[in-house]
């Protein structure tokens, strides 16, 4: 928790309006442009453990810019292997609200019929030439006789000429738990294909993934 506290004090001694995308998990303050959309595809190759079978998702989010401080999105998770009875999995639906501009908005994603929701709260802050966003979020079960789960995550964002190389932690209850590092890769304005690695810090946790961002 040291960590994430030095991180968390930082952001807030630099002002900037700043945006991060896949293949972090981390969010970012930056909602969609009023009548505009985001799209993002990602493929996922995990692995929980040198027993254990290596799992290979995807899964595709599009979301649209409401007003100037709001969006709305909805993606759809697919399990290619090992292979279920339905491999495409319930939509999930999400809001994102800017509360302060260039300094913290908040998300709220359901998945549709479930009694569960998760709430995140989103700081992201520029320090020349690196940007770094943090999360804290709250995972409510549903159900009064089980606990939420409190996450939490950091993640940073290093841009060159044509590509961004980007990195985050994940944490949890008892620390952190799983660290990623990827490359962005811009092919235009508004198009990007990244990639990334991740581990556990202290179990096998390995995940290879893939992706393709755009704007319209």
């Amino acid at each position: 928790m040291k960590i994430f506290t030095i991180v968390f004090c930082i952001l807030f001694f630099t002002v900037a309006v700043v945006f991060a995308a896949h293949p972090l998990t981390t969010d970012d303050i930056g909602t969609v442009e009023v009548g505009k959309y985001e799209l993002e595809v990602g493929y996922d190759n995990n692995c929980k453990g040198e027993s254990e079978l290596r799992n290979h998702s995807c899964g595709i989010s599009l979301k649209h810019g409401i007003t100037e401080k709001m969006d709305i999105g909805i993606s759809f998770p697919y399990q290619i292997k090992p292979k279920p009875a339905e491999p495409l999995g319930t939509a999930i639906l999400g809001f994102k609200f800017l509360l302060i501009k260039n300094i913290f908005a908040l998300t709220v994603n359901n998945e549709l019929g479930s009694p569960e929701y998760f709430l995140n709260g989103i700081f992201s802050r520029e320090i020349q030439p690196v940007t770094i966003h943090a999360n804290i979020g709250y995972a409510v079960s549903g159900d009064e006789n089980t606990e939420g789960e409190i996450i939490y995550s950091s993640a940073f964002e290093y841009p060159l000429s044509k590509i961004d190389l980007v990195g985050e932690v994940i944490g949890e209850k008892i620390g952190f738990q799983n660290y990623l590092l990827g490359v962005r890769y811009k092919l235009a304005d508004v198009y990007s294909l990244n990639f990334a690695y991740g581990n556990g810090f202290r179990n096998t946790d390995e995940k290879i993934a893939f992706g393709f961002h755009t704007e319209f």
